[in-house]
C-alpha cells in the first residue's frame, strides 16, 4: 500500500506546512482484508482501507493537536491550522521532553511482493483447494485467512523518520464431522512469505485429526504428559509473558498489582466462522483480574536476573531482525529496537525496565527440528493436544499466574511411542509457571498468533512442547 517515499513526503509536508516550535507527526495506512469460509463454502470476502495522519506541534510550551484521513495539500493545511489553534488555545506544559532525533533502525524487508499481491482471488483459490481436499476426506471445512499490509511511521521536526510496513497472512482452519462427531485444527499465522503456507499439508492435517478424533475414549481426570501442539502452545506461551514486565521483579519496586487477564475477549472460534476476537493472550494470565491474586506482581516479587525459574529447556528471546518473522525494528519509543534474551536455559537473563524490545517484538521460543511426529514416538504414554479453548485466570494463593481452559479439535492417546485413539476432551488447570518448569521436549518452531485472534501481524515462533504432571481436572464434552 503506502511505500516508504510515499509516507515520507506526507510527513514532510506536514512539518514543512506547521510554522511552530516542534513537530510530531505520525502515519498510520493500508489494507486489512481476509476470506471467511464455512460448511465448505466462501461466506465472506472482506476489505478495510486504513489512513490517519496525526500532527503534534509545539509552540512555545503549549501543545496542540489534529488529525485528518485528507491528504491532499488542502486537507494537511486545515489539519495543521487546527494543530496550531490548539496548541495557542492551550496552557502550559512543563517539562516537555526533548524530540528524538534521527535514528538507525536494523534493516529488515517485512513487504515480500508475493505476499502484497495476494488478493481475494488469490485467497479464494487457496480456500477452494482447501474444500475440494476437505470434501474428498469426508469432512466439512470452515477457517480464515486474514490478510494485513500496513505500513506506520512516526516523524519530526528534527530529524527522525520511523517506518515499518508489513505485509502478512493466515490460514486458520477448522474441519469437522458433518455429524459433529469429530473436529481437527491446524493454522499458520503472521506470515510474512507466502512460500510458508501449505495449504494441502494444513488441511490434511485438519480433517485426519476430525476423522481421527471419532468415537473418542473417556479417560480419568488426573495429570499426564502432554505434548503441546504450537497453537496450543502459543495459548499457553501467552499466559507467562506479562511476568518480564511486573512491578514486582528486582529493580522495579512499588506494591504488588494487577497482572492483566490470561485470555481477552472476542469469539473463542475465529475459524468456525464468527468475527475475529480481540487480542486476548497478552497479559501475564492468572489472577490479574482478582486485584493482584496470584497475579505476576506477586510472583516476582524479588526476583533478579540469574534465578532459575523454568526448565533448562526454556529460552525465550525477543529476536529482533529474525528472517522469519521480519518484524519491526523500531522500539516502542522510536528508538532501535535491539535483540533481548528474556530467558535462557531457564534462567531469567532480563527484566523489563530498560529492555531494548517488548515481549511482543519477534518473540521466539526456542525449540529443536523435532516433528510433532518425532516427538510422539519418543513418548511412552502422554496426550497430544491440538489447541487450547476459553482460558481464563483463576485466582489462587499458593500457585501464581493459575488458568483454566478446555481442549479442543483433537485430543489424542500416545503410547508406547503411537497414537492409539481419540480421548475425550479435559477442563485443565494449570500455570504456566509450573508447565515451563516440566518441560522435557522441544520441537522445531513455527509463525503463530498468542492470542485467540488471528488476525494480528505480530506473530512468535512457537514450537511444540512436552510438558509432564500437567493437571487435566474433568472431562469436557465436546469435540
Amino acid at each position: 500500500m503506502y511505500t516508504r517515499d510515499q509516507v515520507k513526503a506526507i510527513t514532510d509536508k506536514v512539518i514543512d506546512m506547521a510554522k511552530a516550535d516542534a513537530v510530531e507527526v505520525q502515519f498510520t495506512g493500508g489494507e486489512r482484508s481476509g476470506t471467511r469460509w464455512a460448511n465448505s463454502s466462501i461466506t465472506t470476502n472482506l476489505v478495510q482501507f486504513d489512513l490517519n495522519v496525526n500532527v503534534t506541534v509545539r509552540v512555545g510550551q503549549k501543545v496542540g493537536t489534529s488529525s485528518t484521513r485528507d491528504t491532499s495539500d488542502a486537507g494537511l493545511k486545515t489539519m495543521v491550522a487546527e494543530a496550531i489553534a490548539d496548541a495557542q488555545a492551550a496552557q502550559d506544559s512543563q517539562n516537555l521532553p526533548e524530540l528524538l532525533g534521527a535514528q538507525n533502525y536494523i534493516p529488515i524487508d517485512s513487504v515480500l511482493p508475493n505476499m502484497v499481491n495476494v488478493g481475494p482471488a488469490e485467497r479464494g483459490r487457496m480456500v477452494k483447494e482447501s474444500i475440494d481436499i476437505a470434501a474428498s476426506r469426508g469432512v466439512v471445512g470452515a477457517g480464515y485467512m486474514p490478510k494485513n499490509d500496513m505500513a506506520n511511521a512516526t516523524a519530526n521536526s528534527k530529524g527522525l523518520f520511523a517506518y515499518y510496513r508489513s505485509a502478512d497472512l493466515g490460514f486458520v482452519l477448522t474441519c469437522r464431522m458433518a455429524d459433529g462427531s469429530g473436529s481437527g485444527f491446524a493454522a499458520i499465522s503472521g506470515v510474512k512469505d507466502f512460500s510458508m503456507i501449505d495449504v494441502k499439508a494444513l488441511t490434511e492435517r485438519a480433517s485426519e485429526k476430525a476423522l481421527r478424533s471419532r468415537n473418542a475414549k473417556a479417560l480419568e481426570p488426573g495429570r499426564y504428559t502432554v505434548i503441546l501442539e504450537p497453537r496450543a502452545n502459543a495459548r499457553f506461551l501467552s499466559l507467562v509473558t506479562g511476568i518480564f514486565g511486573a512491578r514486582g521483579g528486582g529493580g522495579f519496586g512499588g506494591p504488588p498489582g494487577g497482572g492483566g487477564g490470561a485470555g481477552g475477549g472476542g469469539a473463542p472460534d475465529a475459524a468456525a466462522g464468527g468475527p475475529p476476537g480481540g487480542g486476548g493472550g497478552g497479559g501475564g494470565g492468572g489472577g490479574g483480574m482478582f486485584g493482584g491474586i496470584g497475579g505476576p506482581d506477586s510472583f516476582m516479587r524479588g526476583k533478579k536476573p540469574g534465578d532459575k525459574l523454568f526448565s533448562d529447556l526454556f529460552t525465550l528471546k525477543s529476536d529482533i531482525g529474525n528472517q522469519v518473522l521480519r518484524q519491526s525494528t523500531i522500539g516502542p519509543d522510536n528508538k532501535p529496537a535491539a535483540p533481548v534474551t528474556w530467558v535462557e536455559n531457564g534462567v531469567l537473563r532480563t527484566l523489563g525496565a530498560g529492555a531494548a524490545a517488548s515481549t511482543n517484538q519477534s518473540l521466539v521460543q526456542e525449540g529443536s527440528n523435532l516433528s510433532v511426529e518425532e516427538m510422539i514416538k519418543q513418548t511412552r504414554r502422554g496426550l497430544l493436544v491440538t489447541s487450547f479453548w476459553y482460558i481464563r485466570g483463576v485466582p489462587s494463593q499458593e500457585q501464581p499466574l493459575l488458568n483454566t481452559g478446555m481442549t479442543r479439535d483433537g485430543l489424542f492417546l500416545i503410547e508406547n511411542g503411537e497414537i492409539v485413539g481419540p480421548v475425550q476432551n479435559f477442563r485443565w488447570n494449570m500455570s504456566p509457571l509450573v508447565g515451563y518448569n516440566n518441560v522435557t521436549l522441544v520441537g522445531k518452531p513455527v509463525p503463530m498468533l498468542l492470542g485467540e485472534s488471528f488476525d494480528s501481524g505480530t506473530a512468535a515462533l512457537v514450537p511444540p512442547v512436552r510438558i509432564e504432571e500437567f493437571y487435566m481436572t474433568s472431562v469436557s464434552p465436546a469435540v
